[in-house]
């Protein structure tokens, strides 16, 4: 059923081209090498142009697990998703639980904590999770990209800006980075600061 069900999403999305062509992560026929090259052929052509650039790369913290269902089923019909595709989606994210079971074999014990309702997160190892992750985060590139060029792999991104003029490039760069936060925000997810870093080219 899953995976019929990915498949169904899968030619929707790419029928009507909804996916952003940023996205390289989890799509067939793209590789981490198609990112890497579209970045490296960006800055180049910035180079080229005699103009500066710079650009911000970062991870997502625990990105699959911090799904908001609610924030998601509600992004499902700015995608036309409704009726009932809609409520199967619903029904596949919601109402799971989750408890966790420690075994003490040198004890001869067991501890098992209350069954808890999962409010977050797509459900890892699944067919369908990095699909429901790609449509979660689709809409973050509109977020920026009158002002930068954001490439994703997954929810690794990086984001590009190019200027003629250093304080230019600086301004749009805090811009971003606060439009960036406050989409982050918005979609509760939060960043990994231990992998985000700044490059200046």
């Amino acid at each position: 059923m899953k995976k019929a069900l990915f498949i169904r999403l899968t030619e929707h999305f790419n029928t009507n081209n909804l996916l952003v062509g940023n996205q390289f992560g989890f799509r067939k026929g793209t590789a981490i090498e198609d990112a890497i090259f579209k970045l490296a052929n960006e800055i180049l052509k910035a180079l080229n142009n005699k103009t500066l650039a710079g650009s911000i790369f970062y991870d997502l913290e625990k990105a699959f697990d911090s799904v908001n269902h609610d924030t998601f089923l509600s992004k499902l019909s700015y995608y036309e998703i409704c009726g009932k595709a809609k409520l199967l989606l619903e029904s596949y994210l919601q109402n799971r639980y989750q408890r966790v079971h420690i075994t003490n074999s040198y004890l001869n014990s067991n501890t098992v904590s209350k069954w808890t309702k999962i409010k977050y997160g797509v459900p890892q190892g699944s067919i369908l999770g990095p699909l429901l992750f790609l449509v979660y985060i689709n809409d973050l590139p509109k977020a920026i990209e009158h002002k930068a060029l954001p490439i994703l792999f997954g929810d690794n991104t990086s984001i590009l800006l190019t200027s003629a003029n250093i304080f230019q490039l600086q301004r749009d760069l805090n811009i971003v980075f606060e439009q960036l936060n406050k989409w982050f925000k918005s979609n509760s997810l939060f960043l990994n600061l231990e992998k985000n870093s700044f490059l200046s080219i």
